[in-house]
């Protein structure tokens, strides 16, 4: 029982640090971080599409875990900002891509830069053996969630 009590205890402890993380990371200062009129889903769209580059609008659902309708009201800020554009294969009209604009590409490099920048200075307040400990633990815990959910487009 003691096993499963310490069990319990780790998943409440990490409940509550996941939960101040993603708090602290997703409500940082925008202006630090986003350019303008990006908003944090975006960011992560832009980010994805930057990463993989063009992707039919199915692809993109899977990778961001969100459901097509959802994606799709994303989709349509940024292409009515002119950070990313839609077409449809001429081989196949049912097939919707989605790529950033040159603009967008220069927003995404614009963020990046501040994320990356933000990032550094966090970091530097760990000792660097800690660093290195907690990108190994957090890469383990990605890993375990991938396996676990189940990202469902429908």
């Amino acid at each position: 029982m003691a096993g499963k009590d310490g069990l319990n205890r780790q998943a409440r402890e990490l409940d509550r640090l996941l939960t101040a993380l993603i708090k602290r990371y997703q409500f940082r200062d925008r202006s630090q971080i986003c350019c303008g009129d990006v908003t944090v889903s975006q960011c992560y769209v832009m980010k994805t599409l930057g990463e993989h580059g063009s992707l039919p609008m199915t692809r993109l659902a899977e990778l961001m875990c969100l459901r097509i309708s959802s994606l799709t009201r994303v989709v349509d800020q940024l292409v009515r900002n002119k950070h990313a554009l839609r077409r449809r294969l001429a081989s196949d009209r049912r097939v919707c891509i989605v790529e950033l604009t040159p603009g967008g590409r220069a927003v995404l490099r614009q963020m990046e830069g501040a994320i990356r920048r933000w990032e550094r200075e966090v970091l530097e307040k760990l000792p660097p053996t800690d660093r290195e400990g907690l990108l190994r633990g957090l890469a383990k815990l990605n890993t375990a969630m991938e396996e676990r959910m189940c990202c469902s487009t429908t």
